[in-house]
């Protein structure tokens, strides 16, 4: 008797919906994170629309610390400074 390939057994089901969701969720972030990355590599200025306690906000400046471990960023704007963590932040924009 043949036994499934391995990875068959772990991929998800095509119609499960909350598999997808994830697969896509996954994918944005990757994403989100070249773009952190670049920034803090290139010092490039980037756009960020980040979640607030009183709703969405835009931000712009540069990446200067990427903080893995307390999953945040530091991001320095023109005279000011603030960490804002991964997953308040909803887009990355160039």
């Amino acid at each position: 008797m043949d036994k499934p390939h391995r990875s068959a057994v772990m991929a998800p089901e095509p119609d499960s919906r909350e598999a997808l969701g994830s697969q896509r969720e996954i994918t944005d972030w990757a994403g989100v994170e070249r773009e952190l990355a670049r920034s803090l590599e290139e010092h490039v200025k980037i756009g960020l629309t980040v979640d607030t306690p009183n709703g969405t906000r835009r931000l712009r400046g540069f990446v200067t610390v990427i903080n893995t471990y307390l999953k945040e960023i530091k991001l320095r704007e023109e005279d000011d400074w603030q960490w804002i963590r991964f997953e308040d932040i909803r887009a990355v924009h160039i």
